[in-house]
């Protein structure tokens, strides 16, 4: 069972996922994956996709955002079925269980980026610069993240 699956239905999803389904079939079979055959491909994909990865866990707390209450004080915001799906893949994607702990999506990816033996300079530089409150584009740039990444 998938994560995101709580065992129930909508019809508005379901109609969505029907949407879909063609150019997912096309995205799951490109052929990228098929490309994916060394170690060198799958280091290289890695030190590209992590920001795709980053650039999810952004848009998440976007939506999260917008569609939930992240101030205080606290007050009920938007729909409640938005606020339920949002805050769990928050919760997952923040939390996920490794062993007896728990790492974010992010770090966990990363953390199997090292263990593949590719470089995160770029992605460590750029989590620091923004940490330190370099604006997202600017840091882009300084950390030196692959333009087709950016």
């Amino acid at each position: 069972m998938s994560r995101y699956d709580w065992g129930k239905t909508h019809p508005g999803i379901e109609r969505l996922e029907r949407a879909v389904t063609e150019r997912r079939d096309v995205v799951v079979k490109h052929p990228l994956y098929a490309n994916l055959d060394t170690h060198d491909a799958l280091v290289t994909f890695m030190e590209h996709h992590v920001f795709a990865v980053w650039d999810f866990m952004s848009l998440l707390k976007s939506l999260q955002r917008q569609l939930t209450c992240v101030t205080v004080p606290w007050i009920p915001t938007g729909p409640t079925g938005s606020r339920r799906l949002i805050n769990d893949i928050v919760m997952v994607e923040e939390s996920d269980e490794l062993g007896d702990g728990y790492i974010s999506h992010f770090e966990l990816y990363v953390q199997g980026m090292t263990e593949a033996g590719a470089d995160t300079t770029a992605v460590e530089k750029l989590v620091g610069l923004l940490r330190d409150g370099t604006p997202v584009t600017e840091a882009l740039g300084a950390a030196g993240v692959p333009a087709a990444s950016a």
